[in-house]
């Protein structure tokens, strides 16, 4: 008894601290499982919130997408000519600098209008404190150099009216393409508001870029120049050479899958049906007998068009590494220029010569001509659009720049009018984001939705 007496008073003589660091033992587990509990509850708030948002941006997303499936059967995309505008033909290969150089010499003989008219909407046109003849022969000559046609003795000022000399960021020009709205766009992009969702919508001219659907044709087991035409459109885009043998080997992939035929037809299919093995003989006969009546060859077609939809799922599956495609080329400033861009992933067989820039123009032509050929060929066809566009492909041959053979050879790979046009629908509300790509064709006063998909990267 006097054992246990000693301990309890021992017991009771524990300092205040201890009970005291107790408490706050206790206060700081409360206060983590509150502070737990709350974030819990603030990050299923945030889940449901943007759940909500994500609704609505897909209820303006399928809203966006019947609005511009109702428009574009009624609406005409006709190609305009660029004599007096800067050409959006060989922007790809261009850097900054050669971008820059380019459009200054358009600049220097533009009128005031012309300028206006390419100028982005937030841009403006700086114009300098007059300057004296001597003053402006030298600032001349430092912004355009003094070769030939540039020297300062060649340049006529008037002493009687101040001279200036106008700035313009290269940036703040908007080059128009074949459509009027920059290259591939065939109109400027649809802003709109459905509800509380800001609807983007951009239609792109497929039939202006590089089918890669001729990379895996069985031409190429015959004659090399597909993968010759793939080998140069790569170095133009400046890819590393494991990179060309890495895409070339994924093509051969796909090929496997499916190879490419230009003129294909529909696809027939085979239906094979199945029987319960519970059916008894006669109940089987009678189903055979029933069906060779009503379906004797047991197959259906499938339309030529479906060709497209497989080529476009099979580009976009994983046999494809789109990420290296995309990425961009170096030294462009502020243009985005990639592989990807140029490259046709959604089945399109033709190229439009009236739209298509020029190193696509040389792949297509490259299929009948050589090297050579091809370059001048592109040349003259972009001379030849930038006065009036071309009204029909058969004016190639009629007025000499390529003869029968070669045009026999191209006419299936060319035309002059694009049917084929991929759409992206990107609806945003909150910080949700939705997004679809539609490709269609629009073609003989009739438009066909081909393929819909949804979130594309």
């Amino acid at each position: 008894m006097k054992k246990t007496k000693k301990t309890t008073n021992a017991f009771l003589k524990q300092p205040k601290g201890f009970a005291l660091l107790v408490t706050m033992i206790v206060l700081v587990v409360l206060a983590s499982l509150t502070a737990g509990l709350a974030t819990h509850l603030t990050m299923a708030k945030r889940r449901q919130h943007y759940m909500i948002e994500y609704q609505r941006a897909r209820y303006g997303l399928d809203s966006g997408i019947k609005y511009i499936l109702s428009e574009i059967p009624t609406t005409n995309f006709t190609t305009r000519s660029r004599e007096d505008n800067p050409d959006f033909s060989d922007l790809f290969w261009m850097n900054q600098q050669e971008y820059a150089q380019m459009i200054a010499a358009w600049a220097a003989t533009a009128t005031d209008e012309q300028l206006e008219s390419v100028m982005k909407e937030d841009a403006t046109i700086k114009q300098s404190e007059p300057l004296d003849t001597a003053s402006l022969l030298s600032k001349l000559a430092s912004l355009f150099g003094s070769g030939e046609g540039n020297e300062p003795n060649q340049i006529s000022v008037s002493e009687d009216e101040p001279a200036y000399v106008i700035e313009i960021d290269p940036n703040d020009i908007q080059v128009p393409g074949p459509y009027g709205a920059p290259w591939p766009y065939v109109m400027e992009p649809i802003e709109m508001t459905i509800g509380p969702c800001s609807v983007t919508i951009t239609i792109e001219d497929e039939n202006a870029k590089m089918p890669l659907s001729w990379l895996i044709t069985p031409y190429k087991e015959d004659d090399k120049r597909a993968q010759y035409v793939l080998e140069t459109f790569c170095e133009w885009m400046q890819m590393q050479p494991d990179e060309i043998k890495v895409l070339q080997a994924q093509c051969e992939e796909i090929y496997k899958k499916k190879p490419f035929k230009i003129n294909a037809g529909s696809i027939l299919v085979r239906n094979t049906t199945t029987t319960s093995s519970r059916k008894s003989a006669a109940s089987k006969l009678r189903t055979s007998r029933t069906a060779s009546r009503t379906n004797p060859t047991a197959t259906q077609r499938r339309p030529a068009a479906a060709h497209t939809t497989d080529f476009a799922k099979l580009f976009h599956s994983s046999l494809l590494d789109r990420e290296t495609l995309a990425l961009p080329i170096p030294d462009t400033g502020q243009r985005v220029e990639t592989a990807l861009k140029y490259l046709g992933l959604w089945g399109s067989r033709q190229v439009n010569i009236n739209t298509a820039p020029r190193h696509v123009l040389q792949a297509a032509f490259m299929l009948a001509m050589t090297w050579d050929e091809a370059v001048e060929m592109a040349d003259q066809v972009i001379q030849q659009r930038q006065l009036e566009p071309f009204k029909n492909v058969n004016v190639l041959k009629e007025i000499g720049l390529m003869d029968a053979e070669t045009f026999n050879n191209l006419k299936n790979y060319i035309t002059i009018t694009s049917t084929f046009f991929k759409i992206t629908v990107t609806s945003r509300t909150g910080n949700a984001r939705a997004k679809a790509v539609l490709t269609i064709v629009k073609e003989r006063g009739q438009t066909k939705t081909l393929m819909v998909l949804y979130d594309e990267l």
